[in-house]
């Protein structure tokens, strides 16, 4: 069995635009929350949204400056739970928020004028918006660095990729999948950092422990190849089983052609026949795996195609349920 190799379809393309990761659950229960119930906040966090609404406005009305109410509207209105959803609501509130020093809004707020308001009503402003995302940057918030990241290194300016580096630093500190990827990618380019595929592999492990799908495949490549790690081809299977499991059509690949050479995992003819014909289903196809499965009885083949079905409904069902969250 030729060895995986990392490749375009292997690796992470550092977008050229925002990617907005994280924007829901960054809220946190306000300050005041310590000394009293934070009532608002815990109705959001139950599910309860018109009373999490009710409690916000009255925390409002109480006193005007509180900015952890304002971003939970803000929030509430932008996802529309509970009340329609309405995201020049959601901008407003936000706006007041930053006004009134929340980071969270802040970076809300940025997001929003970037274009990402989902609705024509709100004027984007790129330019307000990179301020803002540079002050929600400086103030520490996770995703507001790995965002700025990527937008540092779309300049193609070497003399930004070092600062861009140091912004997704403080975004895998909170361990941001991307983020831990993305350090990963340019670890292994020696882009803003030495050239290293240890520190390249490190980054791509933290990556696949926090769950991130193109980390998992990535690592599960370095793993197998020995790549700024110790070969371990046991180990490499077990995470390309899980990220087929999510329908990752490389990693169907790569174990596919793992069950045909008992390479890491004991030889299945039949799972490896189901994994090529999930892969090939997303558009990956193999001629070698393609022949395997010719081999075939009708009897094998009807299984490898039963297991298949059952692998894409079920690689379906956790991509809805992924893009949900």
């Amino acid at each position: 069995m030729s060895r995986p190799k990392s490749g375009p379809a292997c690796s992470l393309a550092l977008a050229a635009g925002i990617a907005l990761v994280a924007a829901s659950g960054v809220l946190a229960a306000s300050g005041a929350a310590a000394r009293t119930p934070d009532l608002a906040y815990g109705a959001y966090q139950t599910g309860h949204y018109r009373r999490a609404v009710q409690e916000a406005l009255k925390r409002i009305e109480a006193d005007s400056t509180d900015a952890a109410a304002m971003t939970l509207l803000g929030e509430i209105y932008r996802q529309g739970l509970g009340v329609p959803e309405d995201p020049v609501a959601a901008t407003e509130w936000y706006a007041r928020a930053a006004e009134r020093g929340d980071i969270n809004a802040v970076y809300a707020l940025a997001i929003a004028l970037l274009g990402n308001a989902g609705s024509d009503k709100v004027k984007a402003d790129p330019a307000r918006a990179g301020r803002l995302l540079e002050q929600a940057a400086a103030a520490g918030h996770p995703a507001a660095n790995y965002n700025l990241a990527l937008t540092l290194l779309a300049t193609g300016e070497p003399q930004n990729e070092a600062r861009a580096v140091a912004c997704l630093e403080i975004a895998a500190g909170s361990d941001i999948g991307e983020a831990l990827h993305a350090l990963g990618i340019l670890a292994k380019q020696g882009r803003g950092m030495p050239q290293s595929d240890a520190v390249a592999a490190g980054w791509m492990a933290r990556a696949a422990a926090a769950g991130h799908l193109p980390g998992e495949v990535e690592y599960a490549i370095m793993l197998f190849n020995g790549t700024g790690v110790a070969s371990d081809e046991a180990a490499a299977a077990r995470l390309f089983l899980r990220a087929a499991g999510k329908g990752n059509p490389i990693a169907q690949n790569r174990l596919a052609r793992l069950y045909q050479a008992g390479r890491g995992i004991p030889p299945d003819s039949i799972e490896a026949a189901a994994w090529h014909l999930a892969a090939r289903a997303r558009g990956l196809d193999d001629p070698q795996l393609g022949q395997l499965f010719d081999r075939l009885n009708p009897e094998q083949q009807g299984r490898a195609a039963a297991l298949a079905a059952t692998r894409i409904e079920g690689a379906a069902l956790t991509s809805s349920s992924q893009a949900s969250k």
